[in-house]
């Protein structure tokens, strides 16, 4: 049977055949010399080897990941091998190849076709890789079997020198790229800022694997959030392409595994593939490969001591806007993923502590002063005496802490004149008032009744006393020398007339009084202000009112305001003391309970010599008045309550953080 790869020109004498072979021999190790890849190569050499020999076929045998043969480059077998008899040829080439020794094998036989196998070891560096076979017709002459050997042993030595060139080559790449992983490593540790180690990682894993642009995203919760991009200073983090690859990395976070896009997007999770395909609307990559950093824990599982994969601390995702193989990029990422995932870890770690940037300098500080070799006690100890030391020699602000409220500084109570009911009401809450203004009309039936009375006893007593003179003045109309004048009823008339004009005048003085009575039960405003009380008219409406009863308040709002508070009696020393040795006002801070976070200023203007007590509490207090800006208060309310602290001096943090508990002791146990 002739071989198929036969060429049309066959050499016609034994030397031109041997110099065919040698220019064939010399094409291919200049071949052998350059870069090309291996399935070319050996496509070129197996057709070469067939030319040269005439033969069935060659193929090329590899040892595969366990050690079995396995066929890495062939010709045209189809006449030769089937499923069949693969495994057997197989078996037979695996021993020669153990054995090492160069030679022909027996083939199948298929059919009408009787061949052999002509088989050489390759090896390279002394390690036997594969065997090069090549198949021909059982019935050659001895003489050409050994002619054939000899071409197929040097084809072996050609392969065998391009198997070392390509390893040399794969070597100094593999080099080349270990001295590249060894300077990311390198850099990506050099910092523990967050910030400055995720920059680092997209920079230098885009040198490391040659891609376009490399991100790092690091997790917050279900979310992922840009951190940095190669090649730009500051990530843009409203651009559309920002946002859609945090929702692209958020996804494949959740699914915890790899996204590899080549242009294929089957087999994606729903989820994974709607935010892929959202975001190759943005971005012109052929190559997207998005790896969650997955931070091991030290944690073991129980029935197989597997280490238990932690949440992903964040993303490297890596673009390339050419095509090529993504699973060799991923081979060749997995170190730089390795080392990202650790320095990002490490960042992370470092940012969570608290006061971390005082620890770090605080570190460098006590390694410079020898401090690492001191003995553990002397460690725990120096420590110990500089913060009692502190305690007393350094210096703080000292407060006491007070409760109040705001009022107007001036403000003017109306209290009832006298017994009665209110008839009329005539203001409303918050309504402004001048002074002389009437604000509510009260009446009182007692004072009716004994106006009444007064009033009618002074109209008798005037008609009596109107009877007399008309009887005086009619006695006086007689003769005055007449003889029956009566002497004694005369002087009874001026008596009477004495005695009425007497009472008529109290009468009169008693009508004015109750009149003046009467008129101030119509209560008038004192001063030019406001009315504070809420729902007066609801509150005071024909209520029945004794005297002296508090009704309405009235205060000028548009005038000066003070902050009355109540300081603890037990807290008086501290204040008092404080007063004497200070020239200055004592200065107040307080906040507004409704305005938490924001204080205001004031000065002590006022302090009582008196101790009043809390009628909720019954705790004793002494009320102090303290100034205030009311400018910077934006809404002012009668009665707003405040907490404040008034400023008592600087002590020593022993003091200002032990005085009450020192304070408390000292009555209970030394009393």
């Amino acid at each position: 049977m002739e071989s198929s790869l036969q060429h049309s020109d066959a050499p016609r004498t034994a030397d031109e055949a041997r110099r065919q072979i040698e220019s064939l021999l010399d094409e291919l190790a200049d071949v052998a010399d350059t870069s090309l890849a291996p399935d070319e190569f050996y496509a070129q050499l197996l057709d070469r080897l067939t030319f040269a020999t005439s033969a069935l076929g060659s193929a090329v045998w590899s040892k595969g990941p366990s050690s079995h043969l396995m066929l890495a480059h062939r010709t045209d077998l189809n006449s030769i091998y089937s499923a069949e008899t693969i495994a057997e040829d197989q078996t037979q080439l695996a021993l020669r190849l153990a054995s090492g020794d160069v030679g022909t094998l027996p083939g199948s036989k298929i059919g009408k076709v009787n061949y052999i196998m002509i088989a050489v070891p390759l090896r390279v560096a002394g390690e036997a890789w594969g065997i090069l076979v090549l198949y021909q017709n059982a019935d050659l002459a001895k003489s050409i079997v050994q002619s054939h050997l000899r071409i197929t042993g040097a084809f072996a030595e050609i392969a065998q020198h391009f198997q070392q060139q390509s390893l040399l080559r794969d070597f100094q790449h593999h080099r080349h790229d270990w001295k590249r992983q060894l300077d990311f490593a390198g850099r990506v540790h050099t910092d523990l800022s967050y910030s400055k180690t995720a920059y680092r990682i997209a920079n230098e894993a885009r040198n490391c694997l040659d891609v376009d642009r490399v991100a790092i995203l690091s997790a917050r919760g279900t979310r992922s959030h840009i951190e940095a991009v190669s090649g730009v200073d500051k990530p843009h983090r409203r651009s559309n392409a920002v946002r859609k690859l945090e929702h692209l990395a958020a996804a494949v976070m959740q699914a915890k595994q790899t996204l590899l896009y080549t242009g294929d997007t089957d087999n994606l999770p729903p989820q994974v593939e709607t935010a892929l395909l959202d975001y190759l609307e943005e971005t012109p990559s052929k190559v997207i490969a998005i790896v969650p950093l997955l931070n091991s824990s030290d944690e073991e599982k129980e029935d197989d001591s597997q280490i238990i994969p932690s949440e992903p601390i964040g993303v490297l995702a890596l673009e390339s806007i050419q095509q090529f193989d993504g699973h060799e990029l991923l081979r060749r990422a997995e170190r730089i993923i390795h080392h990202a995932t650790t320095a990002l870890a490490n960042a992370q770690t470092y940012r969570q502590m608290p006061l971390a940037f005082v620890l770090q300098p605080l570190g460098r500080g006590l390694a410079t002063v020898g401090w690492y070799r001191l003995s553990t006690t002397l460690k725990f100890a120096i420590p110990l005496i500089v913060i009692v030391a502190s305690l007393f020699f350094v210096q703080t602000d000292f407060s006491i802490e007070v409760h109040g409220q705001l009022v107007p500084a001036v403000q003017r109570n109306l209290f009832a004149p006298a017994d009665g009911y209110v008839e009329n009401i005539l203001v409303h809450h918050g309504q402004h008032v001048t002074a002389g203004e009437t604000l509510i009309e009260l009446q009182s039936n007692e004072f009716l009744l004994h106006k009444t009375e007064i009033v009618g006893q002074l109209q008798t007593a005037q008609a009596e006393l109107d009877a007399i003179v008309v009887k005086r003045s009619q006695g006086l109309r007689r003769d005055p020398r007449s003889e029956n004048r009566n002497y004694d009823s005369y002087e009874n008339l001026s008596a009477d007339e004495l005695r009425l004009n007497t009472q008529i005048a109290n009468l009169t003085q008693q009508r004015d009084l109750l009149q003046r009575r009467e008129d101030e039960l119509t209560l008038q405003s004192p001063i030019d202000g406001q009315v504070l009380d809420w729902e007066v008219d609801h509150a005071l409406a024909t209520r029945p009112v004794t005297r002296g009863e508090l009704l309405m308040k009235v205060a000028d709002v548009d005038g000066p305001w003070k902050l009355e508070l109540e300081l603890p009696d037990k807290r008086t020393y501290h204040v008092v003391a404080a007063q004497e040795a200070s020239s200055e006002p004592l200065a107040v801070r307080f906040q507004l309970v409704n305005e938490p976070g924001k204080s205001y200023a004031g000065q002590l203007s006022n302090t009582a010599t008196v101790v009043d007590l809390d009628e909720d509490t019954d705790e004793p207090f002494v009320p102090l008045e303290a100034q205030f800006d009311k400018d910077k208060i934006a809404h002012l309310r009668h009665g707003l309550s405040v907490v404040g602290r008034i400023e008592c001096g600087r002590r020593s943090l022993a003091y200002v953080w032990t005085y009450q508990l020192v304070e408390t002791v000292r009555r209970y146990f030394f009393w």
